[in-house]
């Protein structure tokens, strides 16, 4: 095969790939967000500078999972909101609510950009040795 000849088009194959790439971010943003209920008490105090050491860890090696570490911390505005809505009546007509609901779903959108720039992007098509030729 010649170095200049053009790109084959995307198979079938890889579009399964990418479907099923978006289920696991899907999927793994969910388990993510939804552990966030486990920073309610003083294991706060632990998970966050856990979290934000993690994070900076990943941001000197220019890795994406910073920014899943990064954002785990502030999934916490969305178990505020909720515990807020239960607790306090008429909470999610108040601006304190819509900032919490507003934090946590843009570290959930940050967490699922880690996530898709991080995880194996399929199939490639590394040349083999006997296409150098």
């Amino acid at each position: 095969m010649s170095p200049y000849s053009p790109q084959q088009s995307p198979t079938q194959e890889s579009a399964n790939f990418r479907f099923m790439r978006a289920a696991t971010v899907l999927i793994l943003s969910i388990i993510i967000a939804a552990s966030s209920i486990l920073m309610v008490g003083p294991q706060i105090v632990v998970m966050v500078p856990l979290a934000l050491g993690l994070g900076i860890l990943f941001a000197v090696q220019r890795s994406y999972w910073s920014l899943v570490c990064f954002s785990y911390p502030f999934t916490f505005g969305l178990v505020s909101a909720w515990i807020g809505y239960k607790e306090i009546s008429g909470y999610e007509q108040t601006t304190a609510f819509s900032v919490s609901i507003g934090i946590g779903l843009v570290a959930c959108a940050m967490i699922a950009a880690g996530l898709w720039s991080s995880l194996p992007r399929g199939p490639s098509q590394e040349l083999n040795s006997n296409e150098l030729e």
